[in-house]
């Protein structure tokens, strides 16, 4: 069994996170809004093209360090790509996100704004748990 980095999945990845993104506030974006106090007026946006480059490059990296972790674990299902994927997602991102979210100095997030901004990485890593378990390269 072949168990190196599907360079492939991982850019499909890539492009799929871009489009949960653009996805997930559309859907969200109103109540993301209204819990951070702003209104569509108050969000500019971005004159440059480095808040996406920024993203795209934070896919990459989430992408090919799951790829990598999947391939060290031998990882051959979907099913098991899902639940590591979010046990990192969980222990990484949305346990210190949290914490940092509702304790910080400065601010106290409310729990559904913490759950809106979670969220996004929340499907994002599901979806990559699922493509890089299940997805196979042929032995040459």
């Amino acid at each position: 069994m072949n168990h190196k980095i599907h360079h492939l999945a991982v850019w499909i990845l890539v492009v799929i996170h871009f489009f949960i993104g653009l996805g997930w506030y559309a859907l969200f974006g109103e109540a993301w809004l209204n819990y951070n106090a702003r209104t569509m007026t108050d969000i500019e946006p971005p004159h440059s093209a480095i808040p996406y480059l920024i993203a795209i490059v934070a896919a990459i990296f989430v992408n090919y360090a799951l790829a990598w972790l999947f391939a060290k674990m031998h990882v051959a299902h979907a099913i098991t790509g899902l639940k590591i994927a979010l046990i990192c997602w969980f222990a990484f991102l949305f346990v210190q996100y949290a914490a940092i979210s509702v304790f910080s100095a400065f601010e106290t997030n409310p729990w559904p704004l913490v759950f809106i901004n979670m969220g996004r990485p929340f499907i994002a890593f599901a979806i990559s748990g699922v493509v890089l378990g299940a997805w196979r390269r042929r032995e040459l």
